[in-house]
């Protein structure tokens, strides 16, 4: 076990290319692409870029494809066509395109708030334990799920192994 310990402080230390985090998200038109792309680039760092994927997901439109008019009070709402979900922001809205693009992706990607370091501990997979911090207890969690199958496998090659303690450690940071 010390030897899995020092292994595990060895790969907090290494420095790594940055890994991203896929969006699936299938926005409709050029103007709301364009909104969502902002939006991500604004949660995006260094250690752990947004990229948005637009091969599946829902879709997202400006306005309505049901009939149904909106309250003018909402930003946005989420409705389901079978088995396919639709984002849709109220063209006459409270806010501007881009504000309402920001509280329907906070809102569909289930964001405490709408910041970098909210993405990376929402994206980044590091939070073991769901305690919404990155830390000891979950190198913990990984270190004793290592060379196993279990929690811990952050990049989803179906193992915890070295790869795995390498997308941790860039994703804790010493308090």
């Amino acid at each position: 076990m010390t030897r899995v310990m020092l292994l595990g402080a060895a790969a907090l230390m290494m420095l790594g290319s940055a890994s991203a985090a896929d969006l699936r998200l299938r926005p409709q038109g050029q103007a709301l692409t364009q909104a969502v792309q902002q939006a991500l680039a604004g949660l995006s760092t260094a250690n752990l870029p947004l990229r948005l994927v637009t091969d599946g997901g829902p879709v997202m439109t400006v306005d309505s494809d049901s009939g149904v008019p909106f309250n003018p009070d909402v930003v946005a709402r989420t409705v389901g066509q079978g088995a396919q979900r639709r984002i849709e922001i109220n063209p006459n809205g409270p806010l501007p395109l881009n504000a309402a693009v920001q509280q329907a992706l906070a809102q569909e990607f289930q964001l405490e708030a709408w910041t970098p370091e909210a993405a990376r501990l929402r994206f980044s997979g590091a939070d073991l334990n769901a305690d919404g911090t990155v830390d000891l207890t979950d190198l913990a969690l990984l270190m004793n799920n290592l060379g196993g199958t279990g929690r811990g496998d952050l990049n989803g090659d179906s193992m915890v192994d070295m790869a795995d303690v390498e997308l941790f450690s860039k994703q804790y940071r010493l308090p």
